[in-house]
């Protein structure tokens, strides 16, 4: 659900690319693993999702998406 509305907060931003993952670990591909481990989220999504990541920040759960994106705009 909260990955659902931080989609639709996101949808006017082409400046964001929104990548999906498999809510299952075990069905993500090698590559989704690389990425998620390569940009620093891979522990967080063990735990939570949505995560924003830009220039190497993260913002952590719809709230602190939402908050972000009213910072940001």
């Amino acid at each position: 659900m909260k990955c659902t509305q931080t989609k639709e907060l996101l949808t006017d931003r082409n400046d964001i690319k929104i990548i999906t993952y498999p809510h299952d670990i075990n069905n993500w591909s090698e590559e989704q693993l690389k990425e998620a481990k390569t940009n620093d989220v891979f522990e967080d999504l063990l735990k939570t999702a949505p995560i924003l990541w830009v220039h190497g920040e993260k913002q952590i759960g719809y709230l602190r998406i939402r908050k972000w994106l009213q910072d940001n705009k």
